[in-house]
């Protein structure tokens, strides 16, 4: 399983679902009482399953009008991502596509929007994926495939596009590598 931290807490992605479980959420949550205007909150209360609360702090840190493009393709990321949790899966790609979009308002080739883009793609991926696992279930073989597919084109993007930048911290390849593992296997 790959591994990162949260405000200090281990978080671990599981291989199968593709989704964040958080070793100590008690911790976590202090955190985010400490730290509600932090724009990390969005995806740390999503990670402890407070996605109403997460969606709001969501809506709000995009808000701001000022925002750099690449901030704010940030945030919608973190948005989106609520969004697939939540199981509004149309609307977290339509924030997924407006997010990509936004990495190339600045300087579409720095390292900086390039590395957004990476995350963007291989978040998209995830929810396409969780997608195309609902349409499975729900007999639409078709539209699985489909979404099967995108996720996969997704997420071997966002790894090329990090092997490229030489991404220095080896848990983001590492949690780029597992994704596009997960979604080369067949169950």
């Amino acid at each position: 399983m790959v591994g990162f931290t949260a405000a200090g807490v281990q978080v671990m992605v599981d291989d199968d679902t593709l989704r964040e479980v958080v070793a100590d959420p008690e911790a976590l949550a202090r955190w985010c009482t400490e730290n509600p205007e932090d724009p990390r909150v969005v995806a740390h209360l999503r990670m402890l399953g407070r996605l109403d609360e997460a969606a709001i702090a969501a809506r709000r840190s995009l808000e701001d009008p000022a925002l750099p493009p690449l901030m704010r393709a940030v945030r919608r990321t973190r948005y989106a991502h609520v969004l697939q949790w939540q199981g509004a899966f149309t609307a977290a790609e339509e924030q997924f596509d407006l997010a990509a979009e936004e990495t190339g308002f600045e300087d579409p080739i720095s390292p900086s929007s390039l590395s957004v883009l990476a995350a963007v793609f291989q978040h998209r991926a995830k929810c396409r994926f969780e997608h195309g696992l609902r349409e499975l279930r729900s007999g639409r073989e078709v539209s699985a495939t489909k979404l099967r597919g995108l996720a996969l084109e997704d997420a071997r993007r966002a790894l090329v596009m990090r092997e490229m930048l030489g991404a220095g911290n080896e848990g983001i390849l590492e949690s780029s590598r597992q994704t596009v593992a997960r979604l080369e296997r067949d169950d």
